[in-house]
């Protein structure tokens, strides 16, 4: 049968198109890194960082979709919902193009992006080591040894840091003011737009057909 557009699309090319993404950011930081403020910088550095998280958990050593729909959401088909190819295209694409609006809307939105930075980057990693945590316990007795499941290094040593700095920056430049807890908005925003409702929708549809077709990471440990 003939593939669409969009199940094409969410493929390998749109994982391309983050990648593209974070490269084309990475020049724009460097050029404008000595005009950019702090807050700014902030937002590049997590459009850049963003792509190398996806690459560890889709690309190498991929696996993340299959962790989470088996261990974290009890799927009966963990390779084929609730995350599934649309679903990862949905939030981590849409999160990269998020993620590069909020970097030139900085100098308008102020500590907002500030403060969307702080939660991303510490959330991030939060989740992803209890994440860790659980696969540990799970596949201990199947030869696992280490505490490592995929995004795990990025997030503690690219999205970790960039929150730390995040809250650095608000305490020493005192610029911080409450309505800076607006950039909240953006939180809510990823968490429920463009993770919890795709989820949501894919859990209740239980469609094969944006199913992935391999373990990643956690191949060895499933035979």
């Amino acid at each position: 049968m003939k593939k669409s557009l969009l199940d094409r699309w969410c493929g390998q090319p749109w994982l391309h198109a983050t990648y593209l993404l974070g490269i084309v950011m990475l020049n724009v930081l460097i050029i404008y890194w000595k005009v950019w403020s702090v807050p700014q910088k902030l937002m590049g550095l997590l459009a850049i960082f963003l792509p190398l998280h996806v690459f560890e958990e889709l690309t190498w050593p991929n696996g993340f979709h299959f962790m989470m729909n088996k261990l974290m959401q009890k799927s009966d088909n963990p390779l084929a919902y609730p995350e599934n190819r649309l679903t990862d295209m949905i939030t981590n694409f849409g999160a990269e193009l998020l993620f590069i609006v909020l970097t030139f809307l900085t100098p308008i939105l102020d500590n907002k992006g500030v403060i969307f930075a702080v939660f991303f980057g510490i959330g991030e990693t939060f989740v992803h080591t209890i994440f860790s945590i659980i696969t540990l316990n799970h596949y201990k007795s199947k030869g696992k040894k280490t505490l490592y499941s995929p995004g795990l290094v990025t997030a503690w040593c690219l999205l970790l840091e960039v929150g730390i700095y995040g809250v650095y920056w608000l305490v020493i430049s005192g610029t911080f003011v409450k309505r800076d807890l607006w950039g909240l908005a953006f939180v809510a925003f990823l968490i429920i737009f463009m993770i919890r409702i795709p989820f949501i929708i894919s859990s209740k549809i239980k469609s094969t057909k944006y199913a992935y077709t391999e373990m990643g990471y956690f191949e060895k440990y499933e035979k």
